[in-house]
């Protein structure tokens, strides 16, 4: 059912991305039933040339990161607390999103259709 919503979400996603030119989202991060940290949702979709703003909420009382090396975003979010990040998808493809701090515990994908 998990990967159903998030699929759905996805498609979601790439259906507001072709008409918008701006997507925000927030992002949470969250502790799955197998005790690992992930931010939700997993799977971003965007538009290329799209203005993308994530604002990453941290429910935990210790720091995360969030880096899509592709479009040169890295960011730490300390404990308890909410930070912003914006960049352009300005590149189609397939991008991988990770934690500098804790990459085995947070990893994801950012989708960008041309």
């Amino acid at each position: 059912m998990r990967i159903l919503t998030i699929a759905l979400g996805v498609l979601l996603l790439a259906g507001a991305a072709t008409q918008a030119g701006e997507i925000s989202l927030r992002i949470v991060n969250v502790v799955t039933p197998q005790d690992v940290k992930i931010w939700e949702p997993t799977s971003i979709a965007a538009k290329k040339g799209d203005s993308v703003t994530l604002q990453l909420v941290n429910r935990h009382a210790d720091e995360h990161g969030l880096e899509i090396a592709a479009f040169n975003v890295k960011d730490v979010v300390g404990g308890e607390t909410t930070s912003t990040v914006k960049f352009t998808a300005d590149k189609a493809g397939i991008f991988p999103i990770e934690c500098q701090l804790h990459p085995a515990h947070v990893v994801g994908q950012l989708l960008v259709l041309e």
